[in-house]
């Protein structure tokens, strides 16, 4: 559903595009010193379904030759239609975008009629012109051809600084192009690029990811990677130390945990949040039996870090299995309108995010990922709900966790749950109800992914003394008497955290489970009158 008018045309150096990367709309302006600027003028440019959440459309730009090939093939020119995720706490990040590829094939008994439209107006050297040409419809163009389907998977940026998490969507049907159209492009490229005429990114290894093949006839299923077990020895600070070391931290974490400017956990400053409204409310749906309770070596934790649900099995030499009596969902949760399945939930001493520079004894954090499959076996898409504990009296230990929390094995391993049933959707309702902070980070241990997005509760629990003491006691048995698992906060950047108002997150639970079938990841783009005109 794009929405915008076209005033100008751009080359950036590094090829063609149309508009800015931003929410924005932008507009050409001559100044009277004959100097080409554009203006930002506000309102956005429309936006696409993607997965069943929204995105908003930023621009377009255009690869010669195509950066993705298919079977080995290369195609002499790729479109790609950039957006990111329609929230607030996004804008200036490279975080949550999705990409529709479209792929042209060389024929020279006719050019391409729509970018004929526009392509001869893109200036030769760096810089923007003026476009006065005929009205386009994108959305009539690329609805045609997503009715062939399209390939799905996930990836990253090809220019710096390659972002991870981009959700793809190539295009089966291709356009046409004819070779005066890409000698235009050419010829803009080796001059901005000291004679490199092309812009093309050599592909990369798929590693452990899947491509998902998604048509009404495709009948191919994404086969599911393992999940990902981070390498290397990590270490919260050094022995003997009686609070996180940030030094020890960088050191012994490397990688992004020490590169990334996104990173997680924060210091929350509530004075500076950005009150938003119109934010679609959280609403838990988790239905999952515990059979076990589980000591990972750095902490407490009650499921696995997995799509599917697991249970205990005492004849199994790890003491677990898959539990395919009960299928393999553990439910989910609605985060800002998009489904995330509930895969565990585990517990930091001290509290790893802080309010106003405190610090609280205890942090759950329940962890989730986009209900897509081929995200699975990888760390990306992934949303935390977060929730802080309060130290009470020896008389106000927390109920909840008290139907658990002894059976907790001190060293390393599992332990048979044969307890009362808990209900968490219950629990988190009520939290949630008081509100959260939202923002986007990444995991607090190796290898720290960005791109998670995090909602903190405002309201706060009790836990007493004793109960911290046994995960703390836990914690020392298994890292050398480091009896703390929190990683120090991170600085902000240029993130904003957002205060959902209280209109906005009204907030519901089910207490029973439903299985939802899960429908083929879908592109919608709803065509509108005078929808993304170029005139």
């Amino acid at each position: 559903h794009f929405d915008t008018d076209v005033s100008y045309v751009k080359n950036t150096g590094h090829g063609f595009q149309l508009f800015e990367t931003s929410p924005a709309n932008h507009s050409y302006n001559a100044t009277s010193a004959g100097i080409s600027e554009v203006d930002n003028i506000g309102g956005s440019k429309g936006y696409s379904f993607i997965g069943g959440a929204k995105f908003n459309f930023y621009q377009v730009h255009w690869h010669s030759p195509s950066e993705n090939t298919v079977d080995g093939t290369s195609f002499p020119l790729e479109a790609h239609f950039v957006h990111q995720l329609d929230d607030k706490a996004l804008h200036g990040g490279y975080h949550r975008l999705a990409v529709i590829g479209l792929l042209y094939e060389l024929d020279n008994s006719a050019c391409n009629a729509v970018l004929d439209k526009f392509w001869n107006t893109f200036p030769t050297a760096k810089g923007v012109a003026p476009y006065t040409g005929a009205a386009l419809d994108l959305n009539a163009k690329l609805s045609a051809e997503l009715l062939g389907g399209y390939y799905h998977w996930y990836g990253s940026l090809t220019t710096p600084p390659c972002t991870e998490g981009v959700s793809w969507n190539l295009l089966k049907r291709r356009q046409k192009v004819c070779q005066q159209q890409l000698d235009h492009i050419k010829t803009a490229l080796g001059t901005t690029q000291k004679g490199i005429n092309f812009n093309n990114r050599v592909p990369m290894p798929l590693n452990h990811r899947i491509v998902t093949e998604t048509d009404p006839g495709a009948t191919k299923q994404p086969v599911n990677a393992a999940p990902l077990e981070s390498s290397g020895k990590w270490l919260y600070a050094n022995k003997g130390e009686t609070k996180a070391n940030a030094s020890v931290q960088e050191s012994t974490w490397g990688g992004l945990c020490k590169t990334g400017h996104e990173q997680s956990p924060i210091n929350v400053v509530t004075a500076s949040t950005q009150k938003v409204v119109g934010q679609k409310p959280i609403i838990t749906h988790m239905s999952t039996r515990a059979s076990y309770v589980k000591n990972t070596g750095h902490g407490f934790q009650v499921f696995e870090t997995s799509p599917k649900g697991h249970k205990y099995n005492n004849s199994d030499a790890k003491y677990i299995s898959v539990d395919d009596a009960s299928g393999s969902a553990k439910g989910y949760s609605k985060i800002n309108g998009e489904k995330f399945n509930f895969y565990q939930v585990h517990w930091h001493t001290p509290s790893e995010n802080t309010i106003d520079g405190k610090s609280f004894p205890l942090e759950a954090h329940f962890v989730h990922q986009l209900d897509d499959a081929a995200l699975h076996g990888t760390y990306h898409r992934l949303a935390v709900i977060g929730l802080l504990y309060e130290l009470g009296t020896d008389d106000e230990c927390n109920e909840f966790l008290d139907k658990f929390w002894n059976t907790f094995p001190t060293l390393k391993g599992v332990t048979e749950y044969t307890g009362d049933d808990f209900d968490m959707n219950t629990k988190l309702t009520a939290e949630l109800s008081h509100g959260y902070y939202h923002w986007y980070g990444s995991l607090t241990t190796p290898p720290c992914t960005e791109g998670v997005s995090w909602n903190l509760l405002k309201k706060t629990e009790k836990v007493c003394q004793q109960q911290v003491d046994r995960l703390k006691a836990a914690l020392a048995a298994t890292q050398d008497g480091i009896g703390f698992n929190n990683r120090v906060t991170m600085p902000l950047n240029h993130r904003i955290v957002t205060n959902p108002q209280k209109d906005c997150h009204k907030i519901h639970a089910a207490s029973a489970f439903q299985h939802m079938p899960l429908s083929g990841f879908s592109i919608i783009l709803l065509a509108a009158q005078l929808a993304f005109n170029l005139v």
